[in-house]
């Protein structure tokens, strides 16, 4: 079954989800949240089991999108076994909302050419944030995944958590 990670405490929708998974659990796997300026160093100092890629980077190239990481951080991580979060949550509040979908595109597109993990959870601030598996899964296969890679990014969590040993995650800054 899937897992959901939230950003909040109290009343939370299950919506057909094992377990909603709040953010600040003491047996936890790390969620780190980085932008462009400070990825490498999350990624090459293994302080986080997840990135949570953020969408305030500067403005894009003209010939690509700026997702935050490029081909050798995303090796990087595939070889350290560090998975890259995408945020419905992002989506949702965002004001340019086809700009950050169209970052989420490239990025998925560079983690399937190096094989690593991604995992697409709600990060919802608040229970009207959250968001349906069966949801989830058919955003994921919008921008770009395979039905069974969409599959595999929602339950990508308690697989994480499974492998670590964990019960619970916690973001950090």
């Amino acid at each position: 079954m899937a897992s959901d990670i939230v950003m909040f405490e109290g009343d939370k929708h299950s919506l057909g989800f094992s377990q909603v998974i709040s953010m600040n659990a003491r047996n936890a796997v790390k969620i780190l949240e980085c932008n462009e300026s400070n990825i490498r160093q999350a990624v090459e100092g293994k302080k986080a089991d997840i990135i949570l890629v953020s969408d305030r980077n500067p403005k894009d190239s003209l010939h690509f999108r700026r997702v935050g990481f490029d081909e050798v951080i995303c090796r990087l991580a595939n070889k350290k076994g560090i998975a890259f979060a995408f945020s419905f949550s992002s989506i949702l509040n965002a004001r340019d909302r086809a700009l950050v979908m169209g970052r989420i595109m490239q990025a998925i597109r560079l983690c399937r050419k190096h094989g690593t993990r991604m995992c697409f959870a709600s990060f919802a601030r608040n229970k009207w944030e959250m968001r349906a598996p069966e949801e989830l899964k058919a955003f994921a296969r919008v921008f770009g995944m395979a039905p069974e890679e969409a599959n595999e990014a929602v339950n990508a969590v308690e697989g994480i958590l499974n492998e670590r040993g964990r019960t619970g995650v916690r973001v950090l800054e």
